[in-house]
C-alpha cells in the first residue's frame, strides 16, 4: 500500500527523461553508497531484455560469444535477442541453474585448444542470472571462484541484476551488494 501511494502522490509530477530525474539520480547515489564506490557509472534502463541486449552488444565484438547455463535467462527467454545482434550463445549444462568456475575454465581450454579457434566463436562474456531461473542462489565462494577464472582468461562477467533484490533478501545470500560490485 505505501508504494502504490507513493506511485499515486507523484504520477502527475513532470520530470525530465527516465534516468535523468531526480529519483533516478537519488537512487543512483543510493546505489554507490551501498557498494561504497562514488566512481561507479550506474545507469538505467527501462527493461531487462534490453539492458542485456544493450550491455553485451556494447562489450562483444561480432565473433564473441555468451558464456551461460543452458537455463540462463538470455538463452531460454528473451525471443534470441542477444543472438539476433550477432552475439553466439555458449550455454553450459546445469541441473540447479548455476555454471562452475570449472565449467567455464574447461569451456575456455576446449576452445583455444583446438586448432580451429580463431574460425570459431571466442568466448568473452560469462552471464550469471542471481537468483537464477531455478531460483537458487550462487554463494560468495562460487562467484569468487568464476570471477577469478573470467580474470584469468580476460573474460568479462555480467550478472544479470533482474532479481537482485529477491536474492540479496535471500535467507541462504551470503553477499552483499558491496560484495558483488
Amino acid at each position: 500500500p505505501e508504494i502504490i501511494n507513493r506511485l499515486v502522490e507523484t504520477n502527475m509530477e513532470m520530470t525530465p527523461g527516465y534516468g535523468m530525474d531526480e529519483y533516478c539520480m537519488s537512487a543512483q547515489r543510493k546505489i554507490k553508497e551501498e557498494i561504497k564506490n562514488e566512481n561507479a557509472d550506474v545507469h538505467f534502463l527501462v527493461g531487462g531484455t534490453q539492458t542485456n541486449f544493450t550491455f553485451i552488444s556494447s562489450v562483444l565484438r561480432p565473433h564473441q560469444g555468451v558464456i551461460c547455463a543452458e537455463t540462463g535467462h538470455i538463452h531460454v527467454h528473451e525471443t534470441g535477442s542477444v543472438e539476433a545482434c550477432g552475439h553466439k550463445l555458449l550455454p553450459l549444462p546445469s541441473e540447479d541453474g548455476k555454471i562452475t568456475a570449472e565449467q567455464v575454465a574447461s569451456l575456455t581450454d576446449a576452445h583455444y585448444a583446438d586448432s580451429n579457434f580463431e574460425h570459431m566463436t571466442q568466448p568473452k562474456l560469462v552471464y550469471i542470472s542471481f537468483p537464477t531461473e531455478n531460483g537458487t542462489i550462487y554463494s560468495k565462494a562460487e562467484l569468487t571462484a568464476i570471477s577469478e577464472v573470467c580474470r584469468e582468461r580476460e573474460l568479462i562477467l555480467f550478472l544479470d541484476g533482474a532479481r537482485l533484490g529477491y536474492g540479496l533478501a535471500c535467507k541462504k545470500n551470503d553477499l552483499t551488494m558491496a560484495d558483488i560490485a
